[in-house]
């Protein structure tokens, strides 16, 4: 993978589990071309924003938990892996919806930004709420790779009336 890496340390022993994903949050943010980032529950509940004041922090949950929950269900109906991480662009921007452990994780960027790049940061991402959640498991997740190939999975979904194109990453 070519592009920045979310590079965070997981103290067990002394970070909270709501600090690990508000730096999660952060770094996302600080990616070239991020307009903002979000972690919701898949209620709809928000559990960490950076956002620009423009954007309706609600509203955007509510949709990602929304088309996170849909994804999720059709691939089931569809007999197909469930998906890890999606991707909806429109003239004026994209989002990248990736599904976690605890819920989805949101990258609103520009409509030029390096999709290859917040893939990776987004695979590094659910990689960090992995190991946080599952502190046992974060060697075998080191780089959100287990055994040397990544175990995540991508759904593009792209114009108007683009159709999901599922692939590995």
């Amino acid at each position: 993978m070519s592009g920045p890496r979310l590079k965070l340390a997981l103290e067990y022993d002394s970070a909270s589990r709501g600090r690990h994903v508000r730096d999660i949050v952060q770094e996302l943010k600080r990616l070239y071309g991020v307009r903002g980032a979000l972690i919701v529950a898949p209620d709809g509940f928000v559990i960490a924003a950076e956002l620009p004041g423009t954007v309706e922090v609600d509203s955007l949950a509510a949709l990602a938990a929304t088309l996170g929950r849909e994804l999720e269900t059709s691939a089931t109906r569809m007999g197909r892996p469930a998906f890890s991480t999606a991707l909806f662009s429109a003239d004026d921007g994209t989002m990248f919806l990736a599904a976690s452990r605890i819920g989805y994780i949101v990258v609103l960027a520009e409509a030029q930004v390096s999709v290859q790049a917040i893939r990776g940061a987004l695979a590094d991402a659910v990689a960090l709420i992995e190991a946080a959640w599952a502190p046992g498991e974060a060697r075998a997740w080191a780089g959100g790779v287990r055994g040397g190939r990544s175990s995540l999975r991508s759904i593009s979904v792209g114009g108007r009336f683009g159709a999901p194109h599922v692939g590995d990453l």
